[in-house]
């Protein structure tokens, strides 16, 4: 390979908050992609030594400057996207970029969605040329509604969530799975807030308090996540509350020790994951991670993102987007928490799930240095997951 062609990188653009409510996210999300793509081209990058270059585009947490920032990487060439945070800007994406790929046949652009949780992007609106890497909030509900289940001392639920796509899947997956594993439960609250917008969630937990729940259920993340937690325990709340992002960044701290046993989170991974499968490769990426940005890996899909997008751009011997496309769909890939499969059907990525307690006891790792960390109560392998999606994508051609 001619040396100027093996020196030009592959651009992937990253479009996200960084700035405003969630810039916290799209920062800590940034590291992510950026170390992903440090740990392909330190395995020799791509195409024969060609390197993974991350350009961030700054979506202001709003789907139509998404879509905005989404034009102009597309005029500067880059075929590449990744793209996650909120699912309501995710669909906005996806939807854009579909519609350049049918007015471009011959120019197409590769969508990689490392989070947008809303189950609609591949049970309704799957395409060949997007991919989600991380389960859906549907897949997340059943094992939280499972753990749920599993404890007769619960009787009673309250909902709390983001008042959009996301927010209202994790209610209508809940109410389903309730009534089918658990009928006797009631639910006393099912309601959602605005997004990034509410400063003080007392009288929401007022209202749960009132309620009398023996759980909350939330699907909530970032700022929102950490304000519901922090008012809850100021508030002196005592059911316990399952989540979605409980482990991610900044809810920890929000939690504090006032959440100590009361807190269970459903994820693809915690600081003490990479334990249930005691790897050497996993400890390593554990404190490489820490060292480089003096943060914690709280996205771990970010990081098998980024690997299987570099096997598959050599895998296809191409940065073609159709190329690569190919080369994903169906793909495997060894992960330090288990074994994870691209469905090549609808384009999401199945990876083990992991229900874990908030404690001081019982941990190695604990989180953004509080002294309390996440212990393992059950893994549900990839191979056990599953959902209502139907999809198929079509390919181009």
């Amino acid at each position: 390979m001619p040396a100027a062609v093996a020196a030009q990188s592959v651009r992937v653009a990253h479009i996200d908050p960084f700035s405003g409510a969630f810039a916290n996210v799209g920062a800590l999300n940034g590291m992510h992609v950026e170390y992903g793509a440090a740990l392909v081209n330190q395995s020799g990058g791509v195409l024969g030594g060609r390197q993974l270059e991350v350009i961030r585009f700054d979506n202001n947490a709003n789907p139509q400057d998404a879509v905005v920032v989404l034009q102009e990487a597309i005029d500067q060439g880059i075929r590449i996207i990744t793209q996650a945070t909120n699912s309501g800007i995710a669909l906005a994406v996806q939807e854009a970029i579909v519609r350049h790929n049918r007015r471009n046949p011959d120019d197409p652009v590769l969508y990689l969605n490392y989070g947008s949780a809303d189950p609609s992007l591949t049970r309704d609106h799957c395409d060949y040329y997007s991919f989600r890497f991380e389960v859906h909030s549907g897949m997340k509900q059943l094992a939280i509604v499972d753990a749920i289940a599993a404890n007769p001392e619960i009787d009673s639920v309250y909902i709390i969530g983001q008042d959009y796509s996301h927010g209202h899947e994790v209610s209508r997956y809940t109410r389903a799975y309730l009534a089918e594993r658990r009928p006797d439960i009631e639910v006393v609250g099912d309601e959602f807030h605005p997004v990034g917008r509410v400063r003080d969630f007392t009288p929401y937990i007022a209202r749960i308090q009132a309620s009398g729940a023996d759980a909350v259920i939330t699907g909530n993340f970032g700022t929102d996540l950490s304000l519901l937690i922090r008012a809850a325990n100021e508030g002196g709340l005592t059911s316990t509350i399952y989540t979605q992002y409980a482990s991610t960044f900044g809810a920890p701290t929000a939690i504090g020790p006032d959440g100590i046993g009361r807190v269970i989170d459903t994820a693809h991974w915690t600081p003490d994951v990479w334990l249930t499968h005691n790897t050497e490769a996993g400890r390593q990426l554990v404190e490489d991670f820490e060292r480089t940005y003096n943060a914690e890996i709280g996205s771990y899909q970010i990081l098998v993102q980024m690997q299987m997008l570099g096997a598959a751009i050599n895998a296809a011997g191409s940065d073609n987007p159709t190329q690569i496309a190919a080369a994903l769909s169906g793909a495997t890939f060894d992960a330090v928490t288990g074994p994870v499969m691209m469905r090549e059907s609808d384009h999401q990525l199945l990876h083990p799930l992991f229900v874990s307690v908030f404690t001081d006891e019982g941990i190695t790792n604990d989180s953004e240095g509080t002294g309390i960390g996440w212990r393992t109560l059950r893994e549900i392998p990839a191979s056990e997951l599953s959902d209502d999606s139907t999809c198929q994508v079509s390919v181009p051609g």
